[in-house]
This record gives C-alpha cells, sequence and structure tokens, in this order.
C-alpha cells in the first residue's frame, strides 16, 4: 500500500514535470524563432513647438521604425496626421526613401537588415491646432512577422496650441476725412485793377476873387517851376514843375490879378485926390 502510494507520487512529479518543462518551452517559442521579420515603429511622446504659430520646433515630431528579425526585409512606414496635425514639409529619414508626402499622410519605403540593433529615425515637420493631437504609424513588412502588436502605434499629444485671440479690435481707421485738400481756387491773381496812373486835375483851383485876405493880391503866382528840391507850395504839397498842361491859366489867372491889383490903385488915387 504504502508503496503504491509512492508510486503514484512519482508518477504524478512526472507529468508536472514534464507540463512544467511545456510552458516553458512554448514561452520561449513565442520570442526565439528562426525565419521570417519582426517590424517595430515608434512615435516620440513630447513635442517642442512656438504657441504663437504652432510650428513643431527643430527638425519636427520624431519618430523611429527597425526590425529585429532573424531575416532582412522590405519595409513600408505610413504615419497619418489623424487631428490637428500637418505635415509641412518633406520628411528626413536615417534610411530608407520618402516615396510620397502631403498634409495629412507620409509614406516611407526603406529596406531593413535582420536583427537590427539600432531603430531608423524619422523627423516629421509640421504645425500643431487645437488641444489635442493625434498621429498614428504603421510598419508592414513582406515576410511573416510573428508579432504584429509593435507594428501600429497611436500618439494623442494635449498641446493646447490655440492661437490667442485679440482682445479689442483695430482702432487705425480713420474717422475723420483728411483736411488737406484745398477748400476752394487759387487767389493768386489780381482781385483790383492798379491805381497808380497819374491824375491830371490840379487837386485845388486858385482863387480870383479880389480882396480875398487869405491869399496876397499884389504878389504874382511864379511862372515856372523850381529846379531845386524840396520846395513845397503853400498848401504842404509839392510844387508843381513848369511845363505842365494847366501853365497857361495859371499865368492867365494871375495876369488878371495884376491888372485888378492896378485898376483898385488907380481908383484908389482918385478918390483920395477927390477928397482933397
Amino acid at each position: 500500500m504504502n508503496c503504491s502510494r509512492i508510486t503514484s507520487a512519482a508518477v504524478g512529479l512526472a507529468l508536472l514535470g514534464g507540463l512544467a518543462t511545456t510552458q516553458v518551452a512554448t514561452a520561449a517559442g513565442a520570442f526565439a524563432y528562426e525565419s521570417g521579420a519582426e517590424m517595430t515603429v515608434g512615435l516620440t511622446s513630447g513635442i517642442v513647438y512656438d504657441k504663437n504659430t504652432g510650428k513643431v520646433l527643430g527638425d519636427g515630431i520624431g519618430g523611429t521604425f527597425g526590425n529585429h528579425g532573424p531575416e532582412a526585409d522590405t519595409a513600408t512606414v505610413t504615419v497619418t496626421a489623424v487631428k490637428n496635425v500637418k505635415f509641412t514639409a518633406k520628411p528626413k529619414v536615417d534610411k530608407g526613401t520618402v516615396k510620397s508626402w502631403n498634409a495629412e499622410k507620409v509614406v516611407i519605403e526603406a529596406e531593413l537588415a535582420a536583427n537590427g540593433d539600432e531603430l531608423e529615425k524619422m523627423d516629421l515637420p509640421a504645425s500643431l491646432s487645437g488641444k489635442k493631437q493625434t498621429l498614428r504609424a504603421e510598419i508592414k513588412g513582406i515576410k511573416t512577422d510573428p508579432d504584429t502588436s509593435n507594428n501600429t502605434v497611436t500618439q494623442t499629444y494635449s498641446v493646447d496650441a490655440t492661437k490667442p485671440k485679440p482682445t479689442d479690435k483695430p482702432t487705425d481707421k480713420p474717422t475723420d476725412d483728411p483736411t488737406d485738400k484745398p477748400t476752394g481756387k487759387p487767389s493768386g491773381k489780381p482781385t483790383s485793377k492798379p491805381s497808380e496812373k497819374p491824375t491830371d486835375k490840379p487837386s485845388s483851383k486858385p482863387s480870383a476873387t479880389p480882396g480875398d485876405d487869405s491869399s496876397p493880391a499884389n504878389t504874382p503866382a511864379p511862372a515856372g517851376g523850381s529846379d531845386k528840391g524840396g520846395g513845397t507850395g503853400g498848401d504842404g504839397s509839392l510844387a508843381q514843375t513848369g511845363g505842365g498842361s494847366h501853365t497857361p491859366q495859371l499865368i492867365g489867372g494871375a495876369g488878371a490879378l495884376v491888372v485888378l491889383g492896378g485898376a483898385a490903385l488907380v481908383l484908389a488915387k482918385r478918390r483920395k485926390s477927390g477928397q482933397n
């Protein structure tokens, strides 16, 4: 009876030991295989950007891709701008060729060697908007990949890239019309005719009435003007020069005064002699 129990226990241990060995072998087989390619792709988790413009600084959004499988393979990497991301320039890659790119999608093709120890780098120039941004990267090879869990990655960034809105409206527009325009026609033309023409008529006429106390009766008026400067007439004005158009009239008036004066003297003498 005791021997039976010992035998049963031995058989149980043997079975458990065999099962454990099988489990270890199965787990190891998931990571170690003899053929195919093991593709992987990744995107950076941090972004440095300009808040005023939304432009990603440096070379752009970073990413990696590679092949850790035992066989070389041709890989195609596709990066899609899912939300609030726009690619702004041709991407840069360490290895491979950019087959196509636009604002929404980038496609890279590369020949990846087997057992790659270092991942290849890609830089994606881009601009951000909104408060959350999403990118998706995918890698595919021609050969079988036993582990496809790392062939696709979706990265979400919580970057507030909303542009600041102006709080006040600009007041640079002029409120009034410019006042530099002329309001009337130029007034450079003369408004009146010149009044500098000489007047031939004398400003005062000689008095011919005898007995006027204001002018001497026995003194004849001069017949001609004086060549000396600075002479003035009795009324304070400049003396008339000879040769004027009114000279004969003045001479006639003076002669009449002389005749009247002589006649007055004759009458005076007669009266005096008659009284004697």
